[in-house]
């Protein structure tokens, strides 16, 4: 905006309002959304990480989705602002809301987020076949297959397992034949009956798949090819199988045809809830250009949506979210950093500017939402976080395991397997899973807990705090942790008890590890962060507060991410009564 880059945010701010907005501790996406949506904290609407454990059992399990052998279950444990419009039949559309799935019933439209999971029940798992030779390290987000080179090659789509998504026996696969072409830069691709071409370099257009469970049921998925290299290798990304929205196995949406509806109007689209494949860049199976290009076709469908709605919208309450800044910040921060250990000075300036590239495009989305309502709608733009750099990542269970708070059942191996899997609880006092939550193994609490609650429990959650605060990471002389909070001070409510004891507020360019989200203990304490997801927000929330704009006055100087759902209800009409809804927030705007 300082450049006058940004002209429709900047004339929001100079006709209307802007300001910081503090977010959630901790500043995790799926924390942050459920605060907007409720205007409660953690402690009272139940989403608190993305990595949640079954203290009884230490097993681990993603906050997003929760599907049973009944089908999903809701996340957010609480009332959520379109519930409340909802029952003073306010019309209330709700466009790809974080941590919606399976969709509330609501008095008006909704198409569920954040959570919705691909095919095989996971949050993304592309496929990939390759005729080179696979490296000994895992891939994380994929399933990748070593092939034989042959002109003609049966392969295979990776389905749900024959019990659904949530059964135990193997998955299916639906097989299609892959041939190349003559001209080495093509391949014929024959599946379930139908023909098609894949170019190299391109992506295919939607394709379906049907996969039968079961000699009276069957699941139908949509995804895309991208034929990386036909000679002369051969590679092939096939993208997470997206349940195929005018058929969903599970309902997307609400009312359960809404999804439908839009695909005629639009054409078909990801349903996927984080549809961006940003493992497969991560693990080098997608450049740059054809994660780009998915970017861009993923923001078309959600634009097209908005549209849509706009179209129609007479009166209520309309909301759409876009993921695409956070995910391009995710992707792209190392060119902008000359600090990030995978900085390339002669970068393309396409990857140097993609960034600032996808403000101006938020700018010109916004220029076109203010051509299409009137000066006395009210419009709020928002952040629910900001950004920086990720440059060093943090191992904090082996922090844990070098102070002697954390055991193996080997005390001399060099590391510990994830999912807590070589923890010796007899002798562990605290442990780390999520991005920067730790746990005292509390007697009576986890099931071989050994600290005794109480003040036992309260002297080492001190002393684990204190020693945080004194990590220094000794390659650059720099301290890791920016501050620590106790989950006590900052949930409170009916879940508080499910939440974190301590969050670590890393200082900016330090992140709790991949390996630690999973219960992991690396050999390694801090090391260099060599994954080309470089940029990230999973630091202090001091340190990295989101942003409001409106074009009504906002009336607090220092506004929270609890405060919206406050707002949006005054805004539509809603007064005394709020006081019954348990808020953390209150109302930012003047009427």
């Amino acid at each position: 905006m300082q450049e006058g880059k940004l002209p429709h945010f900047s004339y929001l701010k100079e006709t209307g309002s802007y300001r910081r907005l503090a977010t959630t501790i901790p500043s995790q996406s799926p924390v942050a959304w459920a605060a907007f949506a409720t205007g409660q904290n953690p402690g009272k609407n139940g989403v608190f990480d993305f990595i949640v454990r079954d203290p009884k059992t230490y097993k681990l399990s993603l906050s997003l989705s929760d599907i049973g052998a009944g089908g999903p279950k809701r996340v957010i444990k609480s009332n959520c602002f379109w519930q409340y419009t909802s029952r003073k039949k306010i019309p209330t559309i709700v466009i790809a809301c974080p941590v919606t799935f399976p969709p509330d019933k609501i008095y008006g439209r909704m198409l569920s987020g954040m959570g919705v999971p691909d095919i095989l029940g996971t949050q993304g798992t592309f496929t990939f076949y390759t005729t080179e030779a696979l490296p000994k390290d895992k891939d994380i987000g994929g399933k990748v297959f070593q092939i034989a080179q042959n002109p003609a090659m049966i392969l295979h789509l990776i389905g749900p397992n024959a019990g659904g998504t949530t059964g135990k026996a193997d998955n299916i696969k639906v097989p299609f034949k892959a041939e190349i072409q003559t001209d080495g830069k093509s391949a014929a691709i024959e599946l379930q009956g139908r023909h098609f071409l894949l170019e190299q370099g391109k992506w295919s257009d939607w394709q379906k798949v049907t996969f039968k469970i079961s000699p009276f049921k069957s699941i139908s998925g949509i995804f895309k090819f991208y034929l990386v290299e036909s000679s002369p290798g051969f590679k092939l990304y096939i993208s997470p199988i997206n349940f195929d929205p005018r058929n969903p196995y599970f309902a997307i949406s609400y009312p359960k045809d809404y999804s439908r509806e839009l695909t005629k109007k639009i054409g078909l689209y990801y349903t996927q809830g984080m549809p961006m494949d940003t493992w497969a860049v991560n693990e080098d199976r997608m450049t740059e250009k054809p994660f780009l290009e998915s970017t861009e076709e993923i923001f078309k469908e959600k634009k097209a949506m908005l549209e849509f709605e706009l179209s129609r919208f007479k009166k209520g309450v309309l909301f759409c979210y876009f993921e695409n800044p956070d995910i391009i910040q995710h992707m792209f921060w190392r060119y902008r950093d000359p600090a990030h250990p995978l900085y390339t000075k002669d970068a393309p300036q396409e990857y140097k500017t993609i960034i600032e590239q996808c403000y101006k495009k938020m700018d010109h989305l916004l220029e076109e939402v203010l051509g299409s309502i009137d000066k006395n709608t009210p419009i709020i733009v928002l952040s629910d976080h900001g950004f920086n750099t990720f440059r060093r990542a943090t191992h904090v269970n082996t922090w844990l395991r070098k102070q002697g708070y954390l055991h193996l059942y080997d005390d001399n191996a060099p590391s510990g397997e994830g999912l807590l899997a070589d923890i010796n609880w007899s002798k562990t006092q605290a442990y780390a899973i999520g991005f920067g939550a730790i746990y005292i193994n509390q007697k009576g609490r986890e099931a071989k807990g050994i600290v005794e609650p109480g003040i036992d429990t309260e002297l080492l959650k001190e002393r684990i705090a204190q020693n945080l605060k004194g990590w220094i990471d000794e390659k650059y002389n720099a301290a890791v942790v920016n501050n620590v909070y106790d989950g006590e001070k900052i949930f409170h409510g009916k879940y508080a008890n499910r939440t974190p004891d301590l969050y670590i507020g890393f200082n900016i360019g330090y992140r709790a590890s991949w390996e630690t989200a999973v219960g992991g203990v690396p050999a390694s304490l801090i090391e260099d962060n060599l994954k080309k997801w470089s940029g990230d927000h999973l630091f202090d929330p001091a340190l990295i507060p989101g942003i409001i704009f409106s074009n009504r006055k906002i009336l607090k100087d220092h506004p929270s991410i609890y405060d919206l759902t406050p707002t949006i209800l005054s805004l539509a009409g809603f007064g005394k009564e709020m006081k019954k809804f348990d808020l953390d927030g209150e109302s930012l705007l003047c009427l």
